[in-house]
């Protein structure tokens, strides 16, 4: 048994469908009405065709609308997803699954799965959704008493985020047509994060050698004052900042703070969200993905490289408002912590990046490297960065884009990629791997 064709891509045929159910029901109401009439009109003229033809259609009717209510009893619909986290370029199987659990059959039964739009459906067509950035996909098909039909089919990662699949509606009734019913499936909604696509990159003009800095004798030792691990007598230039109050009063002398060293070698990767210089501007979309795409290709790389990674973007997640921080760090999964804070990023910004940087509450580890992944990059922001790389931070800037800087960053140095990524946009984009948003020219 197999599917029926699907719907070419084409607007939503929803709004079309329920005037026509409305009217069907109206026909149908009015069907029943008549034929009871016509028996009436039978049996007072002692007519017993009439009354046969008004016995057949009024069974015929009644059957339909009973057929109606158990056509979706027992039918169990199910999705399986075989990856729920990929990168664009990839590709995820997606199994529907209808089984008819009833000793009855259902004669016809169609299937309208919402699916995201930045996710195509491979060598299949859809409609557009009923919703902003959906498509539906509209299958039809027949099942047996205790009848199984399994619908494989192959998802693409076209564009970076985090999509939804689903709901889905079921819709089935009647041999005749004359009655139907639709329900929504109760099955949980199925989340896909896509993570951005990333370049080759390398080490973008660091020194390879020496990625994170100069470390003479191994690795340079800091103290990282977020992690205290004792007490020691105080000693003469301590800061104040240092002294801890609670074990001077103790102890009865005054105390310092006892820092742990860190040989961790650190990058904190920092993404200017913000394309033009000011935000009545709106958002160049091209920038923006290029931006994401660079930020995610030097922390899979740093991540490579053995570094902690971490994250800093002036931007939030789709169910918040506060500003992306992921502290850096060596966990297993820290990457694909990036990696999926990158994945969520919109146009949005909640605040300045400089502020972002110096923010008390997520505090960059010492001696860390901090890179700005920047489209613009406003004179704020180089202050902060100067005051970072005065503070023993090794700081570097990657331009994404061809724009002529007001501002000079010297003496941070300063890489460009944009004709590089553009190139590679162009061959991942003809390969298919990506869509190219549309925006304005860079």
């Amino acid at each position: 048994m197999c599917w029926t064709r699907s719907c070419a891509t084409r607007p939503s045929p929803w709004p079309t469908r329920r005037r026509s159910l409305v009217m069907k029901s109206i026909i149908t109401e009015s069907w029943l009405l008549a034929s009871a009439i016509l028996g009436l009109i039978g049996f007072s003229s002692g007519s017993a065709a009439l009354v046969i033809i008004a016995a057949l259609l009024f069974g015929t009717g009644a059957l339909a609308r009973l057929w109606k209510r158990v056509c979706l009893e027992r039918v169990v619909y199910s999705r399986v997803l075989t990856e729920h986290r990929l990168f664009v370029g990839e590709r995820t199987a997606m199994t529907i699954t209808l089984e008819n659990r009833k000793p009855l059959p259902v004669p016809w039964i169609e299937v309208r799965e919402s699916l995201p739009r930045g996710m195509p459906v491979t060598g299949v067509r859809t409609h557009a959704g009923g919703t902003p950035g959906t498509q539906t996909l509209q299958r039809g098909a027949a099942l047996g008493m205790h009848d199984r039909l399994d619908w494989p089919l192959e998802l693409r990662a076209v564009r970076r985020g985090y999509f939804r699949v689903g709901p889905t509606r079921l819709r089935s009734g009647d041999l005749f047509g004359f009655f139907e019913r639709e329900e929504e499936v109760g099955r949980p909604i199925d989340g896909i994060t896509v993570y951005p696509h990333t370049y080759p990159l390398g080490d973008l003009g660091f020194d390879s050698a020496r990625p994170f800095g100069d470390h003479r004798g191994g690795s340079r030792i800091y103290e990282d004052p977020s992690r205290v691990v004792g007490v020691r007598d105080y000693l003469p230039g301590d800061p104040m900042k240092r002294i801890d109050w609670h074990a001077t009063a103790r102890l009865g002398r005054t105390q310092s703070k006892l820092y742990e060293p860190s040989r961790t070698q650190a990058m904190v990767i920092a993404l200017n969200i913000p394309t033009f210089d000011h935000s009545w501007q709106g958002s160049d979309p091209v920038l923006l993905e290029r931006g994401v795409s660079v930020a995610a290709s030097i922390a899979r790389w740093a991540s490579e490289a053995g570094a902690s990674i971490g994250l800093v973007a002036n931007g939030s997640f789709p169910d918040a408002d506060r500003t992306i921080h992921i502290g850096a760090g060596r966990r297993p999964d820290q990457l694909n912590r990036v990696l999926e804070a990158l994945a969520m990023v919109t146009s949005f910004t909640t605040g300045e990046m400089s502020e972002a940087l110096e923010d008390p509450r997520h505090s960059i580890p010492a001696g860390a490297t901090i890179v700005l992944v920047a489209a613009v990059l406003p004179a704020d922001i180089v202050d902060t960065l100067r005051r970072l790389r005065a503070r023993g931070h090794r700081i570097h800037i990657v331009k994404t884009s061809t724009r002529v800087w007001d501002t000079d960053p010297a003496p941070i140095p300063v890489v460009e990629v944009a004709a590089t990524v553009e190139a590679l946009e162009a061959e991942a984009v003809a390969a298919g791997w990506m869509e190219r948003p549309e925006g304005a020219l860079v």
